[in-house]
């Protein structure tokens, strides 16, 4: 097994290092002037015409002379008739010789695309104006000009950042899941056999829960800071990365920013309800137990909302917000996604180091029947959970892998499949708790037997998000086929 997961990470590792391909998002399919044009009549604009509906706030055109002269431009705006349609009005004065034209955009999910082209303006083309002595040349060769930092969605650094992103969200919506279901469904049971509602099991395992979350809401904290500065280095320049004018509209006035302040406001939510909820946790055998309980589950109602609203805040930096149709079913459908994947694994993870935990506390005869009625009532949580990711991965694959060629055809495709791959390893390990380790529940034995095979199962979950973190940032075959 160690074998065969250090292999799948190393081929997971080859595709976050390999260069992505040319037909990326936001692609240019043609421009005014033409790529490769002689033009006998100096441009008065310049137009780009994008595969994908551009955000102005992230999007760059600079025109450059042949001795590296930059040529001023107007500001830049959409076309009358196509927001996917850029126009510069070309302000400054030009002279007959070769032109490049550098151009950066990003759609609504904030991936940035880079690009160049030339074009010639003939000698004594109409419109020729002598160029100001006191513009002094930059001396660049055009065709060596840096087309950007070089930095974007796609780089591995910023596939790390969001690898442990989705990590985060996957314990903070656990910590929600294994406290409102498994130990839900565990006090439902409790009180129908009579036995009392509460335990300091109880009382233990949301503490370690809620601990749990608001650690994973630090490390998702940290995460959106490091998002923030990755974003603006790839979209401004090592120089203007700190710019506050320029970082504060790329959050304004982006999708991509609007879901970045989703996210923020889904951490303030979760870190005051999981701090809360943890120390408002009480013995509920304790005189004050009811009043203490129902404190606690404002303060996990607060979490839930937070973990809510986190999950869904990848859906405006991903492939959703960018989708050409159904968009606003593909946010939602995304959202969900993260939210089924994550109360599927997330609370596997909690059970395992929350939930176990506690019960090793308690008394040696009672331990036993404590983890199997723990694990009874995780396997709906698990079964539900895993169909609400697999219908709505489903809805995903058909919006942006198109036909069933372009599965093995691109590197969107490739990289599905591998996480699906694994996703399978996952569901097998789950089966194989189901089928052979939960039935002999009851003694230390199956306890150790059944931790073991969890610890398993999340682990390959961890390679699922590092296979995720690549696919987000790689362009769909849709984009690749466009």
């Amino acid at each position: 097994m160690r074998k065969a997961l250090a292999g799948l990470l190393t081929t997971i590792l080859i595709l976050s290092w390999a260069p992505a391909p040319l037909l990326a998002h936001g692609r240019l399919k043609s421009s005014t002037p033409e790529a490769g044009a002689h033009l006998a009549r100096v441009p008065k604009q310049l137009r780009l015409d994008f595969s994908e509906s551009a955000e102005l706030a992230f999007t760059s055109v600079r025109l450059l002379s042949a001795a590296g002269r930059e040529i001023p431009l107007g500001a830049l705006t959409f076309a009358p008739d196509s927001r996917r349609s850029v126009v510069a009005t070309v302000t400054g004065a030009m002279d007959a010789g070769a032109y490049v034209v550098m151009w950066q955009v990003a759609g609504d999910d904030g991936h940035p695309v880079r690009g160049r082209f030339e074009f010639v303006v003939a000698p004594g083309a109409m419109g020729i104006g002598a160029v100001a002595d006191s513009m002094p040349d930059m001396h660049h060769d055009p065709v060596s000009m840096p087309e950007g930092n070089g930095f974007g969605a796609e780089s591995p650094l910023f596939v790390v950042v969001r690898w442990v992103q989705f990590g985060a969200l996957l314990l903070i919506v656990g910590a929600v899941s294994f406290r409102t279901f498994v130990l839900g469904t565990l006090r439902r049971d409790t009180r129908s056999e009579g036995e009392p509602s509460g335990s300091a099991f109880f009382a233990d395992a949301e503490r370690s829960a809620a601990g749990a979350g608001r650690i994973a809401v630090g490390v998702l904290a940290a995460t959106l800071v490091l998002r923030l500065l990755a974003q603006s280095y790839a979209m401004h320049g090592a120089e203007d990365t700190f710019d506050l004018s320029l970082v504060g509209g790329m959050v304004r006035k982006t999708t991509w920013g609007w879901g970045w302040l989703l996210q923020l406001a889904g951490i303030v939510l979760a870190a005051v309800g999981f701090h809360r909820a943890r120390t408002a946790s009480v013995n509920p055998l304790a005189a004050n137990a009811r009043t203490g309980g129902r404190v606690s589950a404002v303060w996990w109602r607060l979490a839930a909302l937070g973990a809510v609203a986190a999950a869904f805040s990848p859906a405006f930096s991903g492939h959703a917000a960018s989708a050409p149709k159904l968009r606003t079913l593909a946010i939602l459908s995304d959202g969900l996604h993260v939210l089924g994947a994550s109360s599927w694994l997330g609370t596997l993870t909690v059970v395992l180091i929350a939930g176990l935990t506690a019960a090793s506390r308690q008394a040696p005869g009672a331990r036993g029947t404590l983890v199997r009625s723990l694990i009874n009532a995780f396997t709906p949580v698990a079964l539900a959970s895993a169909a609400l990711a697999t219908v709505t991965g489903v809805f995903a694959t058909w919006l942006h892998v198109g036909t069933i060629p372009n599965l093995w055809g691109t590197r969107y495709g490739i990289t599905l499949m591998i996480k699906l791959a694994i996703l399978g390893i996952v569901a097998l390990t789950g089966f194989y708790n189901w089928r052979f380790v939960q039935p002999r529940l009851g003694s230390d034995e199956a306890t150790t037997r059944l931790q073991r095979s969890a610890r398993v199962e999340v682990a390959v979950a961890v390679l699922v998000l590092l296979v995720t973190a690549i696919l987000v940032a790689s362009p769909t075959s849709m984009d690749a086929t466009m």
